[in-house]
């Protein structure tokens, strides 16, 4: 019935008064019955073309008046004039349900889970495993990074023990703001916000740009840690499929023309899982996609300076934009150090202030210490020297995997040659599921991960993600020969199995 719904703007009435009393008479009139979950404010103002905060009184006049409910996580509910009625999935009080049931949605959703499900995976100790997105444990500058954090507390351990200003501290948000000046962005450091990881500014950015309901566009596939954020808030997620350059703008167009989202949130480089890398054409073209449909873009730049082919990166996408209309986010663990839990949000200033609101709610800020110690090891030239010496490794730890995947894959799978980055993309024939090739692999001492965790439409069962970055050759060959072993027995079994259905004779 609201799907019809109209409002008149000349009308005496006004517009707030025309949406409740629309929905009081499909209540009374039995088009709305108790229980109907009414849209969220900002896809209703959307539709309408108005401002959100009228469909908000709407609300609040259906609710002074006991005509609906509102649940935070699960939205807004009617109900019949004085009665008592729960929304589904709410217990009434004494009915012997265990407490544990009043979880909410937030950690209910499916695809909520999976982020930490590979997690438990990456970070187990058993066997070879391809299976986190993290740097090589035996490359990282601990002896540096040490003194730097030794110096930072000797010249001001009291004030780093302390709270720091929310927004980070002042020295490392500058050094950023200038970094990101070299590459091409215009911003200064009052539009630096820094976060425990990519992580947390992901979560950040998500929080305050999108209300339960709201559709986000996303490649097809993505990034786990995005999509368990996304589902945590109860989006709707829209995936657009990916080529070799990364999203499709003709696609993206069509989604945008019919979703309505507020938000895209995209890798341009190096983008996990697949690793492509888009040219500033096509960069040119998605910004140009998401300008027409005043959409926002969150540009994911976790690992651009792990660039090993040598040839030059397109301009980001901030770069390109102004950082008119691109939320920027990066990290420091995947090219330094994950234990750091360091991170970073570049976003227009009057995004600013609700990402730090909601950071002071969060945590109170990044720690001080740590703060202060990658700034001092930054000053020092720490990172380019740890790039320098890193680089190479992992461009000689890809060479070895793309040689064990000639020598050993079976017939049929496909992969990915990444110019920079940390891990490969896989393809496999149908015949293999990478579920089951997981737990065959797992009882041979062999981890990866699954392609599924990286669909948001449940696909991805043929394919994996191979990390090659944080091990040395000789496991590299080890664990890519078990694999390609397995692959060939489930292969050879599905051709035996064809083989003796086409040889079986039907009783007549």
């Amino acid at each position: 019935m609201l799907d019809q719904l109209q409002i008149d703007l000349e009308s005496p009435v006004p517009v707030y008064r025309q949406i409740a009393d629309a929905v009081r008479r499909g209540l009374e009139q039995g088009e709305l019955p108790p229980g109907t979950r009414l849209p969220p404010t900002r896809d209703l103002a959307r539709r309408l073309g108005i401002n959100r905060n009228t469909v908000v009184s709407a609300y609040d006049a259906l609710a002074q008046e006991g005509l609906v409910q509102s649940h935070t996580g699960r939205g807004t509910f009617l109900v019949s004039p004085g009665s008592d009625y729960e929304t589904p999935g709410n217990p009434a009080p004494g009915d012997g349900t265990p407490w544990f049931s009043g979880f909410s949605r937030a950690v209910e959703r499916a695809g909520v889970g999976r982020l930490l499900s590979m997690y438990r995976v990456v970070t187990s100790k058993e066997g070879i495993s391809f299976a986190g997105s993290y740097p090589a444990s035996d490359l990282m500058p601990v002896e540096p990074l040490r003194k730097a954090i030794s110096g930072s507390m000797k010249e001001a351990g009291e004030e780093l023990l302390g709270y720091g200003p929310t927004a980070g501290h002042e020295p490392l948000r500058r050094w950023i703001a200038g970094s990101m000046r070299k590459q091409g962005s215009v911003l200064d450091a009052d539009q630096v916000l820094v976060t425990n990881g990519a992580q947390q500014a992901l979560e950040l950015v998500f929080r305050v740009m999108i209300d339960t309901g709201d559709p986000v566009v996303i490649e097809e596939p993505t990034y786990t840690g995005a999509l368990s954020a996304l589902h945590s808030l109860g989006a709707r997620v829209v995936g657009v499929p990916v080529d070799a350059e990364g999203m499709r703008p003709d696609l993206l167009a069509v989604a945008l023309e019919r979703h309505r989202p507020r938000l895209i949130y995209l890798q341009p480089t190096f983008q996990n899982p697949t690793t492509s890398v888009m040219s500033e054409a096509r960069r040119r073209e998605i910004l140009a996609v998401a300008e027409r449909h005043r959409c926002v873009v969150v540009e994911d730049d976790w690992g651009g300076e792990l660039c090993f082919d040598g040839k030059p990166l397109p301009p980001s996408l901030h770069a390109l934009d102004g950082g008119r209309r691109v939320i920027y986010l990066s990290t420091f663990s995947k090219k330094l150090l994950p234990g750091l839990r360091i991170g970073f949000v570049v976003a227009p200033p009057e995004v600013m202030e609700p990402l730090i609101s909601l950071k002071q709610i969060r945590d109170c800020g990044t720690s001080p210490l740590l703060q202060a110690g990658l700034h001092r090891f930054l000053q020092s030239g720490g990172l380019n020297e740890h790039l320098r010496h890193a680089l190479p490794v992992y461009r000689e730890r890809r060479d070895a995997t793309m040689a064990a995947m000639e020598r050993y894959f079976p017939p049929g799978v496909r992969w990915t040659r990444p110019s920079g980055g940390l891990f490969t993309w896989v393809t496999v024939p149908p015949a293999i599921n990478t579920t089951d090739l997981f737990e065959s692999a797992r009882r041979e001492g062999v981890l990866f991960s699954r392609g599924e965790l990286f669909h948001s439409g449940g696909g991805g069962s043929d394919t994996l993600r191979l990390t090659f970055a944080g091990n040395p050759t000789h496991e590299i060959e080890s664990g890519i020969k078990t694999l390609g072993s397995l692959m060939t027995a489930i292969m050879g079994k599905d051709e035996r199995d064809g083989e003796a259905a086409a040889r079986a004779v039907p009783i007549l």
